[in-house]
């Protein structure tokens, strides 16, 4: 389990084997792109649905077709999932992950997302001095919309589909709260507010612990855990974190005696930098008010209750 956080860097997997949801997310783009992918184990890597979009090859000197695609590197093709120990080496010239992506009688080994080209090509580079990588290449994911319009022109076809993970519909939803109850939503300032020093996790309550806290405006915001056998998690940092649905998120936040956070809340505790300073997890999107997915880009998106996200309480 060890060796499996120190290659994987901060990949997405929940070692409790359950199914989990890969968010490929840029901040250009007006839609999320949510592909599916599951862990067999913690001694393999990760793979995609085998419908999730990897788009087309870029070749030669070809440039991307549009300034709001995500992008692949695609490292192989093999008869069977590539072991986690051949892996390494892959992982030693990346910041991304390794994923592989089933097809017909074949695994497609994948390093990514990424969201600049540049920075996709710099990484390309490192891995064509592999010796069994040389014929690794970028493939590029456009948007559904742009892909669809290209259909129309001369050139090539693209064939990335844009997809949303189908989320089973919520039997039972937590009572939205009063406006009269929420905490009213800080207003916009171009004064950044200094946060007060986070203080240690503390117990909060009975089986939650609070991973971290901060004070900003007179808000305080604090991310729970609630331990690996109550919940979903993930790893980030070497520690798993949680990965709630609305319902329980909404429940957690209320057995501390705290809410769930506004977007304008969000913003401002996103403006303070605490997240980066204090290495706050950052890899998956949280729950706010009224089901909204918060991401760390600062885009905020209404999402089904029953997605998988982590949870940011305030007071």
């Amino acid at each position: 389990m060890n060796v499996m956080i120190k290659v994987t860097k901060n990949i997405l997997m929940s070692f409790a084997l359950f199914s989990c949801v890969f968010w490929a997310h840029w901040v250009n783009a007006q839609e999320e792109f949510l592909c599916d992918a599951t862990q067999a184990s913690t001694q393999e890597l990760p793979t995609l649905d085998k419908n999730c979009p990897i788009g087309e090859g870029l070749w030669g000197k070809s440039g991307p077709r549009s300034k709001n695609s995500m992008f692949w590197i695609q490292c192989g093709i093999f008869s069977q999932p590539m072991p986690l120990a051949d892996a390494k080496i892959l992982y030693r010239q990346i910041s991304t992950d390794v994923w592989m992506k089933p097809g017909a009688n074949q695994y497609r080994c994948l390093i990514g997302p990424y969201n600049d080209i540049r920075k996709a090509k710099q990484e390309l580079k490192k891995i064509h001095r592999l010796k069994a990588y040389h014929e690794a290449f970028i493939r590029e994911v456009r948007k559904a919309q742009e892909a669809a319009a290209a259909k129309t022109t001369p050139p090539p076809k693209a064939s990335v589909a844009q997809r949303r993970v189908s989320q089973p519909r919520s039997t039972s939803q937590p009572p939205a709260p009063s406006k009269s109850s929420q905490p009213p939503a800080a207003q916009p300032s171009n004064r950044t507010v200094a946060p007060q020093k986070a203080a240690t996790p503390t117990a909060a309550a009975e089986g939650i612990e609070i991973r971290k806290q901060t004070v900003i405006a007179g808000v305080k915001y604090v991310i729970p855990f609630l331990g690996v056998k109550a919940s979903q998690f993930y790893m980030e940092y070497e520690i798993p974190w949680n990965r709630l649905s609305y319902e329980q998120a909404y429940a957690t936040c209320q057995k501390i005696g705290m809410k769930m956070a506004t977007e304008s809340q969000w913003k401002q505790l996103l403006a303070s930098q605490i997240m980066n300073r204090e290495q706050w997890p950052l890899y998956l999107p949280y729950w706010g008010m009224d089901k909204r997915g918060m991401f760390t880009s600062g885009k905020v998106s209404q999402l089904k209750g029953s997605s998988l996200l982590n949870v940011v309480c305030v007071q």
